[in-house]
Parts: structure tokens; sequence; C-alpha cells
């Protein structure tokens, strides 16, 4: 089955979004008893931030079941689930930890370089020649 990718990086847009608007509202950890008023109720912010992940991992459990259900449980944890993953930690590491100088920013900056100029290129190609190689082959060439 195909990847709805699209989706994928609009959820990540939006937790980055809204991390950085966050940041950009200076929280602290001071501010979590901050409250509005929504529908009549006070809502803090630690009420929103808990929200925030809880939410996620809800929606994360709803995939599931809903994969379950028609029959798309997943077998093992696809490697590209594993590098989405490792590299949102990865990722989350650096939130507080400064933008001038930003701990591993250059193996960070290698990294992403890596991913699109030869992690990328070099799946696509060695698929490509091993598929080239199978269709131009015969029982005899094996």
């Amino acid at each position: 089955m195909k990847t709805d990718w699209g989706l994928i990086r609009g959820m990540m847009d939006a937790a980055i979004d809204t991390c950085e608007r966050v940041e950009a509202a200076q929280y602290s950890e001071a501010d979590r008893d901050a409250v509005i008023k929504m529908n009549g109720h006070n809502v803090s912010v630690q009420d929103f931030l808990t929200s925030g992940w809880t939410a996620s991992e809800n929606l994360r459990y709803g995939i599931i079941r809903s994969r379950h259900d028609n029959n798309v449980d997943l077998a093992y944890v696809p490697e590209t689930a594993r590098i989405l993953v490792a590299m949102a930690h990865a990722a989350a590491e650096l939130i507080g930890a400064g933008a001038e100088n930003a701990p591993a920013a250059e193996n960070s900056r290698r990294l992403m370089s890596w991913f699109h100029d030869h992690l990328a290129p070099g799946i696509e190609e060695a698929i490509a020649a091993k598929r080239f190689k199978g269709s131009s082959s015969t029982e005899t060439d094996q």
C-alpha cells in the first residue's frame, strides 16, 4: 500500500509550527498555570501542552486500531518508520538547546545532506539496478 506522505508531512509541520510558536511566546515552566476561558472552562497552558502529546498518542492508537480493522497490521516496524522516529527523536533533543550554537549542528547538516545526496539516491539506484537486472536475466543467468 502507498503512504500518504503529504498527510505525514502536514502532521509533522503542525507539530513543529506549534512548538515554534510556543517557544516564540517565551513559554517557561512558570507559565504552566496560566489560564484562559474556553467554552466556559478554565484551560491552562499545561492542559494545552498535555493535550498536544496525548491527542497525538491517541491518534497513533486510533491509526493502529484502524490498520487492524482494515487487515493492514504491521508485522514489523518498517525501516522508513524507524528513520522517521529516530530523526524526530534527534530533532526533539535540539528543542531549547540554542539556535546560535546548536549541539551537533554540523553533524545534523551533514546527516541531512547525506539523506538527500546519498541515502535516498543510493537506495533508488540499487533497487533500479536490481530490477533492471531481474527483468533482463533468464533462468540460466541465475
